[in-house]
């Protein structure tokens, strides 16, 4: 039986709009394959990108083709999400509507963005651009951001490339151009044409990917040149290969300028389109990457080896072929945040609230810090159970109990205090379980209005917890003047 919990992304690519989308999709899918089930949902891919596709998912959504102009576009997922899903998105058509006709479902969602064009009701915002200010992003209180190459979205040989040692090829210098998959505009060919012309090359490698339009074209120019290899649809391991054969490479500033850095070697970029510019800049700026212009002056630098294991040593310090490490650990707080689910509690959670609130941790964050004995807490318990003005919610993931969270409501108002299993401390339950909560409460209680939370000022994680869930700061409370006092209206 499978268990895994279900991850649907949502791309598109072909030769009109490029493949960028999918492949950096198809990447941070291979990451997570083990660990979850991975859907790819797409309109109309072609035969080849089927394939592709199916390598690295366990399964295809065929879409049928719906423009983002179409009342239908926002309810394309409708079928196949529910809270049991988790969903990525990854194109600059999935606006806050499309986000909030996933995220009324229930379903963690996380999108891939490097163009902060519209505000995002994500969980997560994954941009591995580098040099990307969080204060661009329109976002909710809750959404994360996980921005820079330490998110890089590489396939496997890349990653474990970055995590090898890298020296210059042997032999006279060979170099890369490769623009993408798709290169609508045939930018490969006027390059090409310049690099066959550029002293120092031996050996020129042409890749072109799968939905590249313009092969009878380049096939005719390249009869005659005998220096010149044309490389087409590799898979990412022969990329790899090709890639560790070449100390040059020339690519758009974009994924694939990042897996050749992520392998090693002087890489010069050019900017191919417009949503290329943050990545274009951040390469130039950190040293990643040299401008395209540069390229005959590296060509003829008499200090080649020198320069060479400086570059690499650079692009080391941006990928260090962890990113997979970082994501999982993303994705798998949002599925035991998902996991999530509370119930009222009875008697038989006695001991176990005990046994929670006796945690040396939870007694220094708590306001009152002296021991509690198991008489005063049965005491305390069977009052909560028996007062109408207390909520008691005991939350579980996966059938285990790993939280509590409590109401004391006066006048509308719902005082709000939790704990967690010190099992599962340091895994974002907070954010969670405070939604669920409020959410549980909401549905249960119409005549709260307003939920407030007091928190000790050293409580970081629970300060933070009440931030993402939309709290703001309210006026000290009288007899704990110290503390944050955080508020939220329900009305």
């Amino acid at each position: 039986m499978n268990n895994k919990r279900r991850i649907i992304f949502r791309a598109d690519g072909n030769s009109h709009i490029g493949l960028g989308h999918v492949v950096r999709s198809l990447a941070l899918a291979a990451m997570l394959r083990e660990e979850f089930e991975c859907v790819f949902a797409i309109q109309a891919p072609t035969y080849e990108l089927q394939e592709q596709i199916r390598k690295v998912c366990h399964g295809i959504i065929h879409l049928p083709l719906c423009a983002p102009t179409e009342e239908r576009f926002i309810h394309e997922l409708d079928a196949y999400i529910s809270a049991e899903e988790m969903v990525v998105l990854d194109s600059y058509d999935f606006n806050a509507t499309y986000q909030e006709s996933i995220k009324s479902k229930g379903c963690p969602l996380v999108c891939i963005d490097d163009i902060q064009a519209f505000h995002f009701l994500a969980d997560a915002i994954v941009n591995p651009a580098g040099g990307v200010k969080p204060h661009l992003y329109s976002r909710s209180s809750y959404t994360k951001l996980l921005l820079g190459p330490k998110y890089a979205l590489l396939r496997s040989p890349f990653l474990k490339a970055s995590k090898t040692e890298r020296m210059l090829p042997e032999g006279k210098p060979a170099i890369l151009l490769n623009l993408g998959g798709a290169d609508p505009g045939n930018k490969t060919l006027h390059l090409a044409k310049e690099l066959v012309q550029s002293r120092g090359i031996e050996r020129l490698n042409i890749v072109v990917g799968a939905a590249y339009r313009h092969l009878v074209e380049l096939q005719s120019w390249l009869q005659d040149k005998e220096q010149v290899i044309l490389h087409h649809n590799l898979s990412a391991a022969k990329l790899q290969d090709l890639m560790q054969q070449c100390a040059f490479a020339v690519t758009s500033a974009s994924g694939v300028a990042y897996e050749y850095a992520a392998v090693g070697g002087i890489l010069s970029v050019l900017q191919t389109a417009d949503n290329q510019d943050a990545l274009y800049h951040f390469l130039i700026e950190s040293g990643v990457a040299h401008e395209y212009q540069d390229l005959p002056q590296l060509l003829s630098n008499n200090s080649l080896k020198k320069h060479f294991q400086e570059q690499v040593a650079t692009q080391r310090q941006h990928f260090d072929g962890h990113s997979d490490v970082r994501l999982k650990q993303l994705f798998r707080k949002l599925s035991l945040g998902a996991s999530l689910n509370l119930r009222a509690a009875t008697e038989q959670d006695m001991m176990q609230l005990f046994n929670w609130a006796s945690d040396p941790e939870v007694r220094k964050n708590s306001f009152n810090q002296n021991p509690i004995t198991l008489e005063n807490h049965t005491r305390w318990f069977h009052t909560v159970m028996e007062d109408e003005q207390t909520v008691l919610y005991i939350a579980e993931a996966n059938g285990k109990p790993v939280a509590h969270i409590r109401f004391n409501i006066s006048a509308g108002k719902a005082m709000i205090s939790y704990l967690i299993d010190a099992d599962f401390r340091g895994q974002g339950l907070g954010l969670h379980l405070l939604q669920k909560g409020m959410q549980a409460l909401a549905a249960q209680r119409k005549d709260v209005e307003q939920i407030e939370g007091l928190v000790q000022r050293e409580n970081i994680a629970s300060v933070r917890s009440f931030e993402k869930a939309g709290f703001s700061y309210g006026q000290p409370d009288r007899q704990y003047p110290e503390a944050h006092r955080f508020i939220l209206p329900l009305k």
